[in-house]
């Protein structure tokens, strides 16, 4: 799939070149592709796929996972502390209020527009048009896997929100929002209609679309954040055996452009570097380029100043002895550590180290996607135009914990043992099933297992929020003694922060929509 993002969705303007402070009109004067007509849609094969390539388009794009998402979302978690930058890092740094900060709106919009071209694609396409059933499902079962993914990132991000599953009704616009039960009702409904549709594995240009057990482990995580044990584990379970780990040695290739789409990888979203630039348009040419290395970059790289990690994270490594994980996710001083295009760390992060340290900040930085193996900092650009890091969305290795945590709520911590012992033998470290441990320990020892495993992947803040441990370690006063966003002095406020705001925008246009609570 990445070629043919390359080679036909995303077609190149050489000339073009865009800064942030505008567009080339070149470039902007340019036929959508991305979006497709509903009249006589779903007669041609070419047709539908293009579809279902501008389907993936906003979910890739700038302003949802090429960016946003993480400045607006998954920064909220107490991996991270947040240099603050004005408006950029309100919402990272729970400081963010409606007409006050950047970036609620934004996700929301890229969302809706995927949601509105996977309804057009189930909607329209049908056997008359496309006679062959493997082409048309596999067609549509991306639509449906596209939308609950969709849904998905709405209802943990938002909460309560629309439900537009069928076309635009030009009677009735103004559309309620649904309950978060509602949603995950109709996630789990297209996950399954996905999982039957799709192919169990892609080849050729094709690697790397959702497959049937992309679809399964979505179904399984959606369970698990339902707090449906039993479900997620039966789904979760079927997985097992499908997938393979990397082997140890090959661990920093889950997230390098190296062997992306590898036995390891259950989905990941796809993703080009490119030389030419347009903030968030939706247009070929433009979008599907790593921007958030502008959030996972050092804060003397990253125009927004960027981060520094906790250093509980680094405490929790170096007390498991985890040297191959740790190596892989932070950027420190250590024995053999190295910063941009291999330079010695404490060459190459010198003007980043002076930088923690001015702010009195133990000086630790992500690794992951912050495009280190990319080349030497001055190859890398600063936007991260030219980041072409496939983002790994579910990891076996996550299907592996989620599992154990489903069968550990089951009550059955001596079955969930022997899930995390295989992540953390891939890790080098040893077992835990011979330790006999109880629930409760059993439970602590997979939050732990997920913190190294998956620090800097996007799923810690979720984690915490559905764990009710968020106030905890964000609040007032963190468990981490240190509080996790002492740069910005935000705190977590229970029974708001678990969301952000519903788009002020939106609650102009629709007047139905009810804002989330505390805001």
């Amino acid at each position: 799939m990445k070629k043919i993002l390359k080679s036909i969705k995303m077609l190149m303007f050489f000339t073009a070149f865009v800064v942030l402070s505008g567009c080339s009109d070149e470039l902007l004067d340019q036929q959508n592709n991305n979006a497709t007509s509903t009249a006589n849609f779903g007669s041609s094969v070419a047709e539908v796929e293009a579809a279902v390539n501008g389907a993936f388009h906003p979910i890739t794009d700038t302003f949802f996972w090429g960016r946003i998402i993480h400045t607006g979302a998954m920064l909220r978690s107490d991996e991270f502390n947040v240099f603050p930058f004005g408006g950029n890092t309100a919402m990272s740094t729970f400081q963010g209020e409606p007409g006050s900060a950047r970036w609620a709106t934004e996700p929301w919009q890229q969302a809706y527009k995927s949601i509105a071209r996977c309804n057009n694609i189930i909607e329209n396409v049908n056997e008359e048009g496309i006679p062959d059933t493997d082409t048309r499902n596999s067609l549509v079962g991306q639509a449906y896997f596209l939308r609950a993914f969709d849904y998905w990132y709405l209802v943990n991000i938002y909460g309560s929100v629309p439900l537009v599953v069928g076309l635009p009704d030009l009677d009735n616009v103004l559309v309620d929002q649904a309950s978060a039960s509602e949603i995950w009702n109709q996630i789990i409904s297209d996950l399954e209609m996905a999982e039957s549709l799709l192919p169990a594995s892609w080849d050729g240009d094709n690697l790397g679309r959702p497959t049937s057990g992309a679809a399964t482990a979505l179904k399984g995580k959606s369970y698990l954040y339902m707090k449906d044990y039993p479900a997620a584990a039966t789904a979760l379970q079927s997985l097992v055996g499908q997938y393979s780990l990397l082997p140890t040695a090959q661990y920093g290739e889950n997230f390098s452009t190296t062997n992306e789409n590898n036995q390891e990888s259950v989905f990941e979203l796809q993703f080009l570097g490119q030389t030419s630039f347009a903030w968030g348009t939706d247009i070929p040419g433009t979008g599907t380029m790593g921007n958030f290395h502008i959030d996972y970059a050092p804060p003397a790289k990253s125009p927004d100043r960027s981060h520094v990690v906790n250093s509980w994270l680094k405490d929790l490594f170096e007390t498991n002895n985890d040297e191959v994980r740790r190596n892989e996710t932070l950027a420190y001083d250590y024995p053999g550590s190295t910063g941009y295009g291999g330079t010695d760390f404490l060459t190459d992060f010198a003007d980043d180290i002076a930088t923690a340290n001015d702010a009195g900040m133990e000086p630790i930085f992500s690794k992951k996607y912050a495009g280190l193996d990319l080349g030497t900092r001055d190859q890398v650009d600063f936007l991260g135009t030219n980041v072409g890091n496939n983002w790994r969305v579910i990891r076996y290795a996550d299907v592996l914990l989620m599992l154990a945590e489903a069968l550990n709520e089951s009550n059955q911590p001596d079955l969930a043992g022997p899930y995390v012992d295989q992540v953390r033998l891939r890790a080098g470290l040893s077992t835990i099933t011979d330790l006999n441990l109880d629930q409760v320990a059993m439970r602590q020892a997979i939050i732990e297992e997920r913190a190294m495993e998956l620090a800097g992947e996007g799923h810690r803040f979720f984690d915490l929020v559905r764990w009710g441990l968020a106030n905890d370690y964000l609040g007032a006063t963190s468990l981490h003694g240190a509080h996790p966003k002492s740069l910005s002095g935000g705190t977590f406020q229970a029974n708001k922060h678990e969301l952000v705001w519903i788009p002020a925008s939106e609650i102009d246009a629709n007047p139905n929509l009810v804002q989330n609570p505390g805001y």
